[in-house]
C-alpha cells in the first residue's frame, strides 16, 4: 500500500467553501435560493485516536519481498481541516516515531499555533509534501501572505535539512479559471514546488443552477490542460487524466486497471475502508 488516507475530522473546518462536499449534499435536490439545509447535516464525526493507529500500524507491518515497508506516506483528513483534528499532535508524532511522513492538505489559515515560525518548521520536517488549497482563498484574506511565510521558512530550513515539499492544490472552476494566470505567475516567482489542478467534481444531484454556476465546459478544460503544460512550476493533478471508457466516475472516467488509486486506500472515522475516493460513493444522494 502506497499510501493512505484517514478522513480524521472530515467535518471540522473554519471555512465554508461552496464547493465542499457536505456543502453539495445539503444542496441535493432542493433549490440554492430557497435550500434551508444544514450544511452539517450529513457529518461523519472524528476519528478516534485508536481507529487512526490502527489503520497506520495494519499498513505499515506490510513489507515487500526485500522486507521494505510498503507504507510511504500518511494522509490526514483531505475535508475538513486537518490542523484542527483534536488529535493532530499525536497522529504527527505517532508517524515521526515510526518514520513515516505525513501527506499534508490545508486550507492555509494554519489555526492556532500552527501559524508560527516552530510550528510551521514542524510540519516541514515531519510532512513529504504540503498543500494548501487554493479554494480557501476564496474565504479568508490572509491566505497568500501564509503561504508566501511557508515557503519562506521552507527555504530556511532547506539550506541545513531535508524538508517537505510546498505546493498548491487548485479546484478548478468556471468562476476561478481567470485566475489561472496570475496564480503560475505568483506561484513561480515566490518558489513553490508543484500545482496539483484538480477538476472541480460535482454531486450528481446539486441544483442545476449550482452547477451552471461551477461547472467547466470541456473546452477549457482542454485548452488548459495544454497550456499548463509548459508553465514552469510542475503542474500535476486530476485535469491531466484522461478518460480511459464510457463510465460515469466522478474521478474523471479512470478506474479498474488504469486507476490511479489501485495502490492506496480510505479510512472513515469509524475505521471502515473504502479504495476509492470518488464522493459520489459516500455523498451522493
Amino acid at each position: 500500500m502506497r499510501r493512505i488516507t484517514l478522513l480524521t475530522n472530515p467535518d471540522v473546518c473554519n471555512l465554508r467553501c461552496p464547493l465542499c462536499f457536505l456543502n453539495q449534499r445539503a444542496l441535493l435536490n432542493c433549490d440554492v435560493a430557497n435550500c434551508n439545509k444544514e450544511r452539517r447535516a450529513f457529518g461523519m464525526g472524528e476519528m478516534p485516536f485508536e481507529v487512526a493507529r490502527a489503520a497506520i500500524e495494519k499498513y505499515a507491518a506490510e513489507r515487500d519481498a526485500s522486507g521494505k515497508r510498503l507504507l510511504r506516506e500518511v494522509i490526514p483528513s483531505t475535508m475538513g481541516e486537518p490542523l484542527l483534528y483534536s488529535h493532530f499532535d499525536e497522529l504527527l508524532e505517532f508517524c515521526r516515531a515510526l518514520e513515516i511522513p505525513l501527506n499534508l492538505t490545508t486550507n492555509g489559515t494554519f489555526p492556532g499555533k500552527w501559524g508560527g515560525d516552530a510550528a510551521m518548521e514542524l510540519l516541514l520536517r515531519s510532512c513529504s509534501d504540503i498543500k494548501v488549497s487554493y479554494l480557501a482563498s476564496e474565504q479568508f484574506d490572509g491566505w497568500k501572505a501564509n503561504v508566501e511565510k511557508l515557503v519562506r521558512v521552507r527555504d530556511k530550513l532547506r539550506e541545513n535539512a531535508r524538508c517537505a515539499t510546498v505546493s498548491l492544490q487548485v479546484t478548478l472552476h468556471k468562476k476561478n479559471l481567470q485566475d489561472v494566470p496570475e496564480l503560475v505567475s505568483w506561484a513561480s516567482a515566490i518558489g513553490i514546488d508543484r500545482i496539483k489542478w484538480n477538476k472541480v467534481v460535482l454531486l450528481k444531484g446539486v441544483p442545476p443552477e449550482f452547477r451552471k454556476e461551477y461547472e467547466l465546459a470541456e473546452d477549457d478544460v482542454a485548452l488548459l490542460r495544454s497550456r499548463l503544460k509548459s508553465t514552469k512550476v510542475r503542474c500535476e493533478g486530476s485535469l491531466f487524466f484522461t478518460d480511459s471508457h464510457n463510465g460515469d466516475c466522478a474521478m474523471g472516467g479512470v478506474c479498474g486497471v488504469s486507476c490511479p488509486f489501485m495502490d492506496e486506500i480510505w479510512i472513515l472515522p469509524d475505521g471502515t475502508e473504502s479504495h476509492c475516493p470518488d464522493p459520489e460513493h459516500r455523498f451522493g444522494a
